[in-house]
């Protein structure tokens, strides 16, 4: 599970470089229990070039991230009837600002 920082219409009263956390979830279907998750952390052990503002419109920041979130041998209770996957995203700011 990768992910990229995206420029966005607020850019310009946040605050850089990005320092927070994401949890990505892997919503199982069959059941409401046994969701899959990863945190990916932006920190300061994180190199800048995953953290740092995009300016230039229609660019992407580069990948940062973790390879592992589930073995494709096992997607089969995520998956809904339709074989769709269902994921659900969190962001945690680390600023005091946001306090």
């Amino acid at each position: 599970c990768y992910l990229a920082l995206q420029p966005g219409d607020y850019d310009d009263t946040l605050e850089w470089p990005f320092q927070g956390e994401v949890t990505v979830e892997l919503l199982n279907q069959k059941e409401d229990r046994d969701h899959k998750k990863i945190i990916i952390y932006f920190n300061k052990d994180t190199p800048e070039q995953y953290k740092n503002r995009v300016v230039r419109s229609g660019e992407t920041g580069e990948w940062w991230g973790n390879q592992f979130l589930i073995d494709t041998n096992f997607l089969n209770p995520y998956l809904s009837d339709n074989d769709t996957l269902y994921f659900r995203i969190s962001v945690k700011i680390n600023k005091s600002w946001l306090v």
